[in-house]
């Protein structure tokens, strides 16, 4: 699945076991719209390393427009996570874990951040956006309720 390229962005790429990153990317453009100078690989079970290699290659010039590429994952330490990880460099950054507010996230913050800062930006967003609902419900309760 690829996404119309614009120069002024940092590219992305979601990546992941099966269709999980496809799914990921069509729900955040489901909230906030196309998503730009984005695409999707999904790992398939059986996929030789050597084409996910050149998937993700081909994907990383594609993407990378003049700002770098930002790498979102579905679990460190997973093939896709691996075979992002072997093109760590300054030119690409990895994010594994990755979650639905990361990429609406990313919607709005990739035109005036360096790549460095969109990752640890999209890795903060992600992370806070991680709750258990009856915690976040308690405190919303004892809020309405306090005089």
């Amino acid at each position: 699945m690829s996404r119309e390229i614009q120069t002024e962005l940092i590219g992305v790429i979601v990546t992941s076991h099966c269709r999980l990153a496809e799914e990921m990317l069509a729900a955040a453009e489901m909230i906030v719209g196309p998503l730009q100078n984005c695409k999707v690989i999904c790992f398939k079970p059986a996929q030789p390393v050597d084409e996910l290699i050149m998937l993700m290659e081909d994907a990383i010039k594609e993407v990378d427009q003049g700002k770098g590429v930002l790498i979102l994952t579905d679990l460190f330490g997973g093939t896709p996570a691996n075979i992002s990880l072997s093109f760590q460099g300054p030119r690409v950054e990895v994010v594994c874990g990755m979650n639905l507010p990361m990429l609406l996230k990313l919607a709005g913050c990739r035109n005036g951040c360096s790549l460095s800062e969109t990752a640890s930006m999209v890795k903060e967003y992600g992370r806070r956006h991680i709750s258990l609902a009856g915690e976040v419900l308690c405190r919303s309760v004892k809020t309405v309720s306090s005089p």
